[in-house]
């Protein structure tokens, strides 16, 4: 090993984990990681059609208010609920860079998973790990997996084509296909005679068939179609062109998967084949929305709140999956059929009415209101200008709650519109306060232009024009994206429309009563899910050739060996139970650092002096029982009442000149007794101590205080134990890495508009976690803001945070890495390149150039973003029918030759285990296949905190919590991470706040605040300290 003195290492000067504060180093802030490397679009069936002379689909019509026809473009314009973004944002992406892979192009399909090398353009510059071989110890066993083979595919070769002239949007593509005059001249054509087989559509540009044509043109008189008499000087046809293109050889596919060819377009257009006709004919019977099919007409639906405004229902998940089960007798490809659960608005309700049921939930104050002080809660507030100290018209608390409804789609049945299904999607309620000022605009002061010049109150045109007396004309009016004006009270919403916003504690408490399911349950439903597939009566796959097994395959699957749970004293051994107890045990590696200069701090008086104390004693015997060092047995209790304003951080710094002052030290650590979880009094405790005094804290609630029960002790006690150096527990007798080895657990936390209403940090957060000792127990954690829905770490925030750690690890260890295992979290298979070009890339010279020498680097990355799941046999599993801790996977459901396995590593508290992804994208350190799956598994049971293995690697675990856990060091104000306050401060300031805004900002995301501060503060020992210590715990 190479060992050398700390002189000797090349470390650059900086301050901390999350202190830089370089603008140049977060030149990326406002943009989108790229996740494609390919240029080419997606081959495969094509159709196109033209309109030969009339104005095309989809294009903006003519704006209409209700139905009234004539222009509406001299009326003022509004600003529909705030939304209009600031001039300079840049356009929405249409997809969010942080999760999905950026598509190739319009016929994209995104419902495949496909293997990374498809994402990358050309040779790859690191080729991805194949399989060394598979794992072999371990007990071995055969577990049931939720996918089903392919077992028939066709035998000949399938026709596709491909566009030209397209002028119409996909949506009107579908519906010129499903015409009766294309259906009938599919069947049977003029020039070419009947067609023998069957065409398979996917709704867009493609199309496949067995029918060996070079070209057709249809043409479609949608007058005819729709029944209607065609109006002289409007031409409503369309010419529907379907022209051949290749041949799509299956060979292809086959060859990849027996690793006798690399992927090229062949197989992508093999792979989207099989997709589109697997889904083909439950699409036609099911509502389909990507993955997941839905019965829309005896749904399994549970409503979420009292009122049923959002309804959870359950749907079937389908997709086919490429697999290694030619090794096996089988194809290669398989389906992945789970049980899909979604929460979707209530539809084919009055908006009047789903509006007042969904304030009722919104808010709990909110919750008895009738319509009439709903009406009055949706109009102006007064807000006072901070300049002018006039009062103006401001947003509603209760109106900008109606900015959830933003692209919701429904339907008019007002008189004269009952046979109307035209869909219209809303762009929100009106809002000009300029124009309409303290009423809003309602149905009676909101007026447009007729054709003769006059002009006209959307009420009166109702009553005029439909006979109808609005009843509710007060209430706001939506506004569509057509520019179409409408009353609440004339508006039904849709059905099956999602509702993708983060559930209020209610909304949750249901969805897992109603998603959380035992695995037996669960199978029968993925069983049931195969039935309504309908695979045996697909007339589709008998027209192609293609069996599917509708029974779930048993799969060879291993049990690998739990390790003995070392203590200071005594090992325990867990077997299969998966789970451990602490009593009458001494901690591995008690806290180095002696717990001396300590207090209790209770905030807002939630509990008395005495409790406080009695539990503060109650805890230092306890740690002291566990082999902590306390050399203070009873702490200093001391109160603070939080406030908005400077006066709470100059008396967090008296309890903390208090604390030392009691004990003639620098404090150690500080507990804060809080009365609820509260993310803003939380954070504003944490960036006080960290940020100003680089101090550890630990937060305990109050009612856990009162209570002051031993076990709860403990568990703090481990945390403790933690972040002041020490640890709990260790594998007994198990030393995976004989040579110096660095892991590292990465991930990168994105912010989203929906989990605080409209308000909250933004930024991406990025969190690196490194291994400190031989054994990989204690880890340290650097954070930086990565820019806005960035996922990939971007080689600035790589430089600036990762030299540093490298250099802490180096000095404590006395010599540099030689092996480095890089755990990455969170990236999908079309940013595996990404990050080894990026990351890795970076990663590699910093250790070189800190430790100089060439470490080896294995990159794994894990996922539990899947559909995979276990069911084990009668004594393969646990009383609940879940696998055992260490159950094991890595063929047949893995990928032919990629170094991948699903991994079983904890007991599953409630509902079905799911089991962890890991890929193997690099192996430069190439432990044997045994030994790796080993050391993820075992490592597990490492975790600090908790007396059971974890369900993921702790590298990655951990790095979770160290993104969370850095929001606090955001340079934010407290009071601007209050939606409350945040609401009234933008109102007051002529803020306009949007979700595009929010999301895509065009502004940098600014750095995190440095550890300790500017101030002068904290003291240097404390800052050493907390940078090398588990502080995120």
């Amino acid at each position: 090993m190479s060992r050398y003195p700390s002189g000797y290492l090349q470390i650059p000067s900086l301050d901390g984990p999350s202190d830089t504060r370089s603008q140049g180093s977060h030149q990326s802030g406002g943009g989108s990681q790229s996740h494609s490397r390919r240029t080419s679009q997606v081959s495969g069936s094509h159709v196109s059609a033209s309109h030969p002379g009339s104005q095309a689909p989809g294009s903006a019509p003519p704006s209409n208010v209700g139905a009234p026809s004539g222009p509406v473009g001299s009326r003022p314009s509004s600003n529909v609920g705030g939304r209009s973004p600031p001039r300079g944002y840049p356009e929405p992406l249409g997809y969010d860079p942080a999760r999905e892979p950026k598509t190739f192009g319009e016929d994209f399909n995104k419902n495949i998973d496909l293997p990374p090398e498809a994402y990358v353009e050309g040779q790859l510059t690191t080729p991805f790990a194949k399989r060394p071989s598979l794992g072999s110890v371990g007990k071995k066993i055969n577990v049931q997996v939720n996918q089903f083979r392919v077992t028939g595919m066709p035998a000949h070769d399938i026709i596709h084509f491909s566009p030209q002239n397209l002028k119409l949007r996909t949506s009107f593509l579908k519906r010129l296909w499903n015409t009766k005059t294309v259906q009938r001249r599919l069947k049977f054509d003029e020039k070419n005679g009947p067609f023998e087989f069957k065409w398979l559509h996917d709704g867009r540009h493609l199309a496949w068939s067995r029918n060996n044509i070079p070209e057709m043109r249809i043409k479609i008189d949608m007058d005819w179609e729709n029944n209607k008499m065609s109006r002289p000087g409007h031409d409503n046809s369309f010419e529907l062109y379907i022209r051949r293109s290749t041949r799509i050889r299956l060979a292809s596919l086959k060859a990849y998967l027996d690793g006798k060819m690399e992927w090229d377009e062949s197989v992508l257009v093999c792979a989207n084949f099989f997709d589109h006709l697997v889904r083909q004919f439950p699409s036609e019977n099911m509502l389909a929305i990507k993955r997941n099919f839905y019965n829309t007409e005896q749904p399994d639906y549970k409503p979420l709140n009292r009122r049923g405004t959002v309804n959870a229902v359950k749907g079937i998940y389908a997709a086919i999956h490429l697999n290694s089960s030619l090794k096996s007798g089988g194809l290669g490809l398989g389906i992945n059929v789970d049980v899909a659960n979604t929460v979707f608005w209530r539809g084919e309700q009055t908006f009047i009415d789903l509006a007042e049921n969904y304030i009722a939930m919104a808010k709990r104050e909110w919750q008895w209101l009738d319509k009439a002080r709903i009406c009055e809660g949706l109009k102006p507030d007064k807000l006072q200008n901070t300049e002018t100290k006039e009062y103006i018209p401001g947003m509603s608390e209760m109106f900008k709650a109606l900015r959830r409804f933003h692209k919701c789609h429904f339907n008019v049945m007002h008189r004269g519109k009952s046979n109307d299904m035209k869909t219209y999607t809303i762009k929100g309620f009106v809002w000009n306060p300029a124009r309409f000022g303290w009423e809003g605009a309602n149905a009676r002061n909101f007026t447009f232009p007729k054709k003769d010049g006059s002009t006209i109150s959307v009420a009166n045109h109702f009553l005029r024009m439909y006979n109808i007396r609005l009843m509710h004309w007060e209430w706001p009016l939506i506004e569509t994206t057509r520019d179409g004006v409408f009353p609440v009270e004339v508006c039904i919403m849709k059905p099956w429309q999602r509702y993708n916003f983060k559930l209020d504690p209610e909304q949750t408490s249901a969805m897992i009563k109603f998603a959380v399911t035992r695995p037996p349950v669960r199978q029968n439903a993925i069983m049931q899910n195969v039935k309504s597939l309908r695979w045996v009566d697909d007339p589709y796959m008998k027209e192609f050739g293609v069996k599917i097994n509708p029974q779930m395959q048993p799969t060879p699957a291993r049990v690998l060996q739990n390790p003995i749970v070392q203590f200071g004293r005594k090992t325990t051994d867990p077997r299969t139970n998966g789970r451990w107890d602490l009593r009458d045990q001494v901690f591995a590696e008690p806290n180095p650092r002696p717990l001396k200069s300590w207090s209790i701090i209770v905030v807002d008086g939630c509990v008395d002096a005495s409790t406080a104390s009695r539990f503060g004693a109650a805890f230092a015997d306890i740690y002291r029982r566990h082999g902590g060092k306390v050399e203070t047995m009873q702490p200093k209790v001391l109160p603070l009442n939080i406030q908005l304003s400077r006066a709470t951080a100059d008396d967090i710094e008296k309890l903390y000149q208090q604390t030392g002052n009691a004990c003639q030290a620098i404090p150690d650590l500080m507990f804060f007794v809080i009365p609820e979880k509260t993310t803003v009094v939380y954070d504003r405790l944490k960036k006080n101590m960290e940020i100003r005094f680089a101090m550890l804290s630990q937060m305990v609630l109050c009612d856990h205080v009162k209570k002051c029960q031993p076990q709860y002790c403990s568990n703090v006690a481990m945390k403790v134990n933690a972040k002041l150096g020490g640890y709990t527990s260790k594998l007994h007798r198990v030393q995976f890495h004989d040579i110096p080895t660095m892991v590292i657990g990465v991930d990168v936390s994105h912010g989203g508009a929906g989990s605080a209403g409209l308000t909250g940090p933004l930024a991406s957060m990025a969190a690196i976690t490194m291994s400190m000792d031989k054994h990989a127990i204690r880890y340290q954690a650097v954070c930086q803001t990565n820019g806005h829905r960035v996922e990939i770490l971007t080689p600035a925030n790589i430089r600036s945070i990762f030299p540093e750690a490298v250099g802490r690890w180096c000095r404590k260890n006395n010599f540099a890495p030689e092996h480095v295992f890089y755990f990455r979290d969170g990236v999908s298979e079309g940013q595996f390149a990404h990050v080894m070009d990026d990351e890795i890339s970076e990663v590699r010279k910093i250790l070189e150039k800190v430790g100089r020498n060439k470490p080896k680097i294995t990159v794994i990355v894990a996922t539990k973003r899947h559909h995979i799941r276990f069911f084990p046999g009668s004594g393969a599993g646990d009383k609940n029918g879940n696998p055992l801790p260490g159950t094991i996977i890595d063929q047949e459901i893995t990928h032919p030759f990629h170094f991948d396995f699903y991994l079983c590593s904890h007991v599953a508290i409630q509902g079905t285990a799911r089991p962890v992804h890991y890929h193997v994208i690099h192996d430069e350190v190439q432990y044997p296949v045994d030994k790796l799956q080993a050391m993820i598994y075992q490592q597990c049971y490492q975790y600090v905190r908790s007396t059971t293995p974890v369900s993921i690697h702790p590298a990655i675990y951990y790095a979770h919590l160290a993104a969370s856990r850095a929001r606090a060091h955001e340079d934010i104000a407290a009071s601007k991470k209050d939606p409350k306050v945040r609401a009234i401060n933008a109102e007051r300031s002529g803020e306009r706040v949007s979700e595009s805004s929010l999301l895509y900002p065009s502004e940098p995301a600014k750095p995190l605040l440095k550890i300790g501060g500017d101030e002068g503060t904290a003291k240097q020992v404390n800052i050493d300290f907390f940078k090398g210590t588990m502080w995120f715990i």
